[in-house]
């Protein structure tokens, strides 16, 4: 065995290692590593510390996997300067062990072994983090120059609520079903009224110069216990009316209109369902920027995108079509 193959070997593994470091410093959980450092295993003081800024870790381990593959390139390189086939081979031989050996390979066992896995190579990261440290640090120092993305401090707090998933899931503490409810709370914060809303096309409304009657016989042959009210043309929703307000007057007269919630397309659910909510109203209408209606969102539809379906005896059916 000569010396470039133990230099090229010993590269693969560095790289798995680093790989392995850096997956098992995104998986890992805070809270196990706490308990870990109360039953003083070994390395765990040092993973800790190092896992209150995770991403510093991270990037070092990148960055150096980065250094380690290029100086493995410029050895292959310089040692079959004349021989291209044999450099060719060399390097198709290499970058296939450090895809299987170095990345695949390691990847998969740090997410299943995780906090195992971060204790055992966390001296390998911090030996990593001083070798990189220049790298790390012109990265950071252009990083200034980059406009920050809006919502970083959003992306944190998930991080934070993935982290304390992943240990309900360790620990067997909780449902399946209710890891899916905390699961569909997260991504709901990120779904826009669009995305859930009942096309304009199979909204059910009623025009506002129907008499008593007519309003009566919609509701009893539509069986909706909400529907819109609009004003020339389902652009202009200027309420909705109730079943219970309708069969109140008996048909005699025009019940009463209850105010509806009006949004933009582009607006978040969380968003709409808070405003709904405070104000007391069970029906969204969704518009365009132009002002014209493109759907409609019940407050059941919104809680739904949370908890998941609800229903019970009094459920209504899918919505028909524009009047």
């Amino acid at each position: 065995m000569t010396s470039q193959t133990i230099l090229l070997a010993a590269a693969v593994f560095s790289v798995a290692g680093l790989t392995a470091g850096g997956m098992a410093m995104r998986s890992v959980s805070r809270i196990w590593l706490r308990h870990w450092v109360e039953q003083q295993l070994r390395g765990s003081r040092a993973a800790l510390a190092y896992l209150e800024r995770p991403q510093r870790l991270i990037v070092a381990a990148s960055a150096t996997v980065a250094l380690v593959i290029v100086l493995s390139g410029v050895l292959l390189a310089t040692d079959h300067t004349r021989d291209m086939r044999a450099l060719a081979t060399s390097l198709a031989i290499f970058a296939v062990a450090v895809i299987v050996l170095g990345q695949l390979l390691p990847r998969a066992v740090a997410r299943r072994f995780a906090p195992a896995v971060a204790t055992l190579l966390s001296p390998l990261l911090e030996t990593a983090a001083i070798v990189a440290a220049p790298v790390v640090a012109a990265g950071r120092y252009a990083s200034r120059f980059v406009e920050p993305r809006a919502g970083g401090g959003r992306d944190e707090e998930r991080d934070t609520i993935q982290d304390l998933l992943r240990e309900g899931e360790l620990e067997g503490v909780g449902e399946r079903e209710e890891m899916e409810i905390i699961t569909g709370v997260m991504e709901f914060g990120e779904k826009l009224v669009r995305d859930v809303m009942i096309p304009r096309e199979e909204i059910f409304a009623i025009p506002r110069a129907a008499s008593a009657r007519a309003i009566a016989e919609e509701f009893a042959t539509s069986a909706f216990s909400r529907v819109p009210v609009f004003d020339g043309s389902v652009d202009h929703v200027i309420g909705m009316m109730h079943a219970f307000d309708v069969l109140k007057t008996r048909g005699e007269r025009i019940p009463e209109l209850r105010p509806v919630a009006k949004a933009l397309h582009a607006t978040r659910c969380s968003e709409l369902l808070f405003r709904m909510l405070r104000h007391r109203t069970h029906l969204g209408i969704v518009q365009d920027e132009e002002g014209r209606t493109v759907g409609l969102v019940t407050l059941e539809d919104l809680l739904e995108e949370l908890v998941g379906d609800i229903r019970d005896e009094h459920d209504e059916p899918a919505h028909g079509a524009t009047s």
